[in-house]
């Protein structure tokens, strides 16, 4: 709840189809039962709207924000929790564990999957700290594959080609599905694969480069499923991926609308491989459940750092500071840099649970859980030559670490269920879990340092437990309110030690959050409108922020538990089929929110600051119209989408100023956000053939997501994509 799209097929009645969920791990649900706030895209949704990646339909989820740095660089917020460190938003594919997590600079946020064939997407509001664990403290994301067909041969292509407003060329793309029985209700396979090719729209003017941010995604995914018995059931997934772009979708307003100027390229490679087993075993009196994950992935970037070497050399006082702002001149050119950050990070999950079925009023929900993630990060400045090449020598590399991070959990959890009466329900749950991080860290050779410092090697250890409670009254089979507690964590982690001075620095712990929720939610007037609305406080404890380290003759900061803040906020939904039996059907979510830091830390932020990169408010509605054209089903879309103001990061105790040309000011905070867009789509349907016509951001609104500043560089502004038309065309039997 609230639950912002569901199917668009009607029920007999003529109004909103039942959906159902599988959030509570007791299988499937209707979500009208469902006692927390979840939103769901079906298939059918997914389909008819052309979503194949997360910005498709992030900003129709209310209370959901996001900071993007590029293709597979997004950080998620839920309801306002944003943090430097692990991620507070849980992401799973399937049972696959991807949640981010991104102690170091650059890159290993949350990866971007295509989403070609899927079943669902669930978005779980609120902390998930119970059943879902660290990281969940926010919410959670569940992105749920079509399984494979025992019984039927079937197959689907899609196809479509676009043109994006300013871009060098057109984007296309391609996806299939093959789904084939191998014995019959016992075992089947079902492979998809896909690419998606986008042109990029941002230029850059000094190496003659159009379209930086061209972006080409390849991948595919083979499942088995076998029915071992009517009651037990063993799929098995492989997932690979590959991302290339020339360089992220950010430009230097300093030079111009969709402008960068930088010396040398900045590309982004990735390449991402998942596996996953999943057991289920109905048995007399419940289902068991276990699932064993793996996910690795190896990311290949480059950063500019000729205006980094340009301002770290020259004193912020000198008269000639100000041209390492510039767009071209000698003294820039003398320190062609670049950053090289390759890094890779694996985890491996497994879970092991029992959700029972029992006569009476009591049922449970229990079981184990196991992670072990591990990581490798190299973060290396160099100084180019002119054909932009690697110096590697000592006397060329300007900064120089190595960190190797890794990340061990256990945890179990549990849930009970006591129905006090038929419509009143009592939970409460729990989750123990234990966290040991270990962290092996070296300042390797540069100019300035002829030999490596030795290696750090740093441990910290930590257990704590989660609480939950709710109560929950159902009205009818399809209205009902409840209230709930609950808390939610994630990881704490080691510090690396200072560069300059080789200091180790301390660990942090894990922070921590109580959540206090009232919810509703019904279908009204015969299955015509559903409704819901939650209203809710978060108090948010030892806050994971950067300070600074405090040694004498470093400017080095640190992750640290300091701070709390307050987040309160309301959600509402509406989805109506007004006119019975008329194909038209009307949505409305929004998202009022105000969250506040409450204990401040010197020169990092006040009390009465507002988290960063969390707008106040923000809605989504559209309309949405099925009518027969010569024997075709077809239907139209209009989609808006309003995002309200935020701030880049928490507001200076100072004006931390760069002056460029002498004239000029651009101040590290940053205002972002307020924006709207507008979207519209066509699809026509006949037997098995799919035509569709699509208009994203038909006003071409520069509206800007993420700005991201520094006092030796010019604002870097990642903004919505420009005006992008297309057309689609599928086939399935």
């Amino acid at each position: 709840m609230p639950t912002s799209v569901f199917a668009q097929a009607t029920d007999t009645t003529g109004g909103l189809e039942e959906v159902l969920v599988t959030a509570s791990k007791r299988g499937e649900q209707s979500l009208l039962n469902t006692p927390m706030a979840i939103q769901a895209i079906t298939s059918a949704q997914l389909e008819a709207q052309g979503i194949h990646e997360f910005g498709d339909f992030a900003r129709s989820i209310s209370g959901l924000a996001f900071t993007d740095q590029g293709p597979g660089d997004k950080k998620i917020v839920l309801r306002g929790l944003d943090s430097v460190g692990a991620a507070t938003t849980g992401l799973y594919f399937d049972d696959i564990v991807v949640t981010a997590n991104n102690p170091q600079d650059g890159g290993g946020r949350q990866p971007d999957f295509r989403l070609v064939d899927m079943e669902r997407i669930e978005v779980l509001k609120g902390p998930q700290g119970t059943l879902y664990g660290a990281s969940s403290m926010s919410g959670t994301v569940r992105m749920l594959t079509n399984k494979p067909d025992l019984d039927r041969v079937s197959s689907a292509f899609n196809g479509g080609i676009g043109s994006t407003d300013g871009a060098a060329g057109a984007n296309h793309n391609l996806d299939a599905m093959f789904n084939l029985p191998l014995v019959e209700g016992k075992l089947a396979a079902r492979v998809v694969g896909y690419q998606n090719d986008q042109r990029g729209w941002i230029d850059n003017p000094y190496l003659g480069m159009r379209g930086v941010n061209n972006q080409n995604v390849r991948g595919g995914r083979a499942a088995l499923r076998w029915q071992i018995s009517d009651d037990a059931t063993l799929d098995a997934m492989y997932v690979h991926q590959t991302l290339n772009t020339d360089g992220p979708a950010s430009y230097q307003p300093l030079f111009g609308k969709h402008t960068v100027v930088e010396k040398v390229p900045t590309p982004w490679s990735e390449s991402m491989d998942a596996y996953n087993l999943a057991f289920n075993w109905n048995v007399a009196a419940g289902t068991v459940s276990a699932s064993l994950s793996k996910i690795a992935r190896v990311i290949d970037y480059r950063t500019s750092s000729a205006r980094v070497l340009c301002s770290l050399s020259i004193p912020a006082t000198s008269d000639v500071r100000p041209t390492c702002y510039a767009y071209d001149n000698e003294t820039l050119e003398s320190f062609r840099g670049g950053g090289f950050q390759p890094q890779n990070r694996d985890i491996i999950s497994s879970e092991v649970r029992y959700a029972s079925a029992w006569q009476g009023p009591v049922q449970l929900i229990g079981g184990l859980f196991y992670a072990k993630e591990s990581g490798d990060f190299l973060a290396r400045i160099n100084f180019l030559n002119t054909d932009n090449e690697i110096q590697p020598q000592p006397q060329y590399i300007n900064s120089n670490r190595f960190v190797h991070n890794s990340v061990e959990q256990k945890a179990a959890f549990g849930e009970l269920n006591y129905s006090i009466t038929d419509a009143l329900t009592l939970t409460a749950g729990a989750r123990v879990f234990e966290f040991d991080v270990g962290q092996r860290s070296q300042n390797l050779v540069t100019r300035t340092r002829p030999v490596a410092q030795p290696v750090v090697i740093t441990n910290s250890t930590e257990k704590s437990s989660t609480f939950k409670g709710s109560l929950q009254y159902q009205f009818t089979p399809t209205r009902q309110l409840y209230f709930t507690f609950s808390q939610g964590f994630r990881s704490g982690g080691n510090n690396e030690p200072d560069f300059a001075t080789g200091t180790v620095l301390p660990p942090y712990q894990s922070d921590s959050l109580n959540s206090y929720e009232l919810g509703g939610k019904g279908r009204f007037l015969n299955g015509a409108i559903d409704m819901d609305l939650a209203i809710y406080e978060m108090e948010w404890s030892d806050l994971q922020q950067r300070i600074s380290a405090g040694i004498p003759g470093s400017s080095v900061l640190m992750i640290a538990n300091v701070g709390s803040a307050r987040i309160r906020g309301g959600e509402f939904g509406l989805q109506a089929k007004p006119i019975p039996d008329f194909g038209l059907l009307v949505g409305l979510n929004a998202t009022v929110m105000r969250d506040v830091i409450t204990e401040a830390v010197a020169g990092i932020n006040h009390v009465g600051d507002r988290v960063p990169n969390v707008p106040k408010f923000s809605t989504n509605a559209y309309l949405e119209y099925d009518f027969p054209v010569l024997g075709w089903n077809s239907s139209a879309r209009v989609e808006y989408q309003y995002v309200g103001d935020s701030y880049n990061e928490f507001s200076p105790d100072f004006d931390r100023l760069i002056v460029t040309g002498g004239t000029e000011r651009y101040p590290l905070y940053t205002r972002q956000g307020d924006y709207s867009l507008v979207n519209l789509r066509l699809n026509f349907d006949h037997d098995n053939i799919n035509v569709g016509a699509y208009a994203t951001n038909i006003f071409n609104t520069n509206g800007l997501i993420t700005a991201t500043f520094d006092y030796r560089r010019p604002t870097m502004a990642f903004a919505t994509q420009p005006r992008t038309v297309g057309l689609t065309l599928g086939y399935k039997f």
